[in-house]
């Protein structure tokens, strides 16, 4: 180990539910910043993290310890020891339990302290749980997954904006590879336009705009949406299903590990957020599939899809804009597959693993520079 390397603690929360798709992003980006030589990387993750083996597998060391509170004296002691007793130079957050309870672990150490911010929304001035957050004065940096997540942050932020960054979650094509699921079980017309949705089903994410659209859909159109994630087996989604212009066009698949797979079997993926949107997986791996996707112009998925290039980006709330949209889909395949293609040329182009380390890797040279320098 060289003298020069930075020495640097992830603290992460993750779990899993068998797929590690969803967290590759920063798997991959942890994984390149110990190759590039210039970092040693220690992760610490619950030892029933899907991860451990995967990190295990490419040469990054693991610490096993599951943080159960947002504020638990038992791991704010642990990380403190850790990163003491292992001369940590960058402590970098990633999710709540690890963020609040890293950044009271880390006050009074000589440590630089990088927290991740995945949405708008949750943080005010006066709101003192803020302030175990991106708010925190222990916080270096606050690293936004979007543009629009940045600019939301240093809103909130009172005397140093300029601690709120940007750095886009890295992507490859290389993980999307499996072939499209089989979804002859719903027995949908041969000819339909097949609409995929993967969100947790919470009212922000725009079910209800998504039933108003199909009251502007033309009744000739076979629009059939596939339904994915938490609360779809909710009495109220349901409720709010069975108002839709043609429920039996709506199926609610529930969770799905293959929802990627799925997404690679339809033609259009949207997420009509109506509010607090990051940059959504369920979107990237819809484009990386060559999907053209629909999405609201909330938070960092209008930077995701260029409106009229690679799908279309509404106006949040608008359900006869987000019916047009997937009209103009409906009607011209080839534009269809013109989108397509630019989709998936974004995710391999711009929304790279390569970008995403190399944009963290400055960061962590910079910090550590001020660091060693006294600062």
């Amino acid at each position: 180990m060289s003298a020069n390397r930075i020495k640097a603690l992830a603290v992460t929360d993750y779990l899993g539910r068998g797929n590690v798709n969803p967290f590759r992003p920063e798997a991959a980006q942890l994984i390149g910043l110990q190759a590039s030589g210039q970092v040693d990387v220690t992760v610490m993750c619950s030892p029933e993290s899907v991860l451990v083996k995967y990190y295990d597998e490419r040469g990054i060391a693991t610490v096993g310890h599951k943080i159960k509170g947002k504020l638990s004296l038992r791991s704010i002691r642990f990380i403190r020891s850790y990163i003491r007793d292992n001369g940590i130079e960058i402590l970098h957050l990633f999710h709540s339990r690890a963020i609040s309870n890293g950044l009271l672990a880390a006050i009074g150490l000589p440590v630089k302290v990088i927290i991740y911010r995945g949405q708008e929304g949750s943080l005010k001035r006066y709101d003192p749980v803020s302030y175990l957050n991106a708010l925190s004065p222990r916080a270096d940096r606050v690293v936004c997954v979007a543009v629009a997540v940045e600019r939301y942050v240093r809103k909130q932020l009172w005397a140093n904006p300029d601690k709120a960054i940007t750095i886009y979650k890295g992507h490859s094509l290389d993980w999307y590879q499996q072939p499209p699921a089989d979804l002859s079980e719903w027995q949908l017309p041969d000819n339909a336009l097949k609409v995929a949705l993967v969100a947790n089903l919470r009212p922000r994410k725009g079910l209800p705009v998504l039933i108003e659209a199909t009251r502007h859909l033309p009744p000739e159109a076979p629009v059939h949406f596939l339904l994915m994630g938490a609360n779809t087996e909710d009495p109220d989604v349901q409720a709010l299903v069975a108002q839709a212009a043609a429920p039996e066009r709506i199926h609610l698949l529930g969770y799905r590990d293959d929802a990627p797979e799925v997404v690679a079997a339809c033609d259009v993926i949207i997420l009509p957020t109506t509010k607090r949107e990051g940059l959504s997986r369920a979107i990237i791996e819809g484009m990386a599939y060559g999907r053209p996707a629909v999405v609201s112009d909330t938070g960092g998925n209008a930077e995701l899809v260029a409106d009229g290039e690679s799908g279309y980006v509404v106006p949040a709330s608008d359900p006869a804009a987000l019916a047009a949209a997937l009209e103009s889909l409906w009607r011209s395949p080839e534009q269809r597959e013109a989108f397509g293609r630019e989709a998936q040329r974004r995710i391999r182009d711009i929304f790279t693993v390569e970008q995403g380390i190399a944009k963290h890797l400055q960061l962590y040279q910079q910090l550590a520079a001020e660091l060693r320098q006294g600062g």
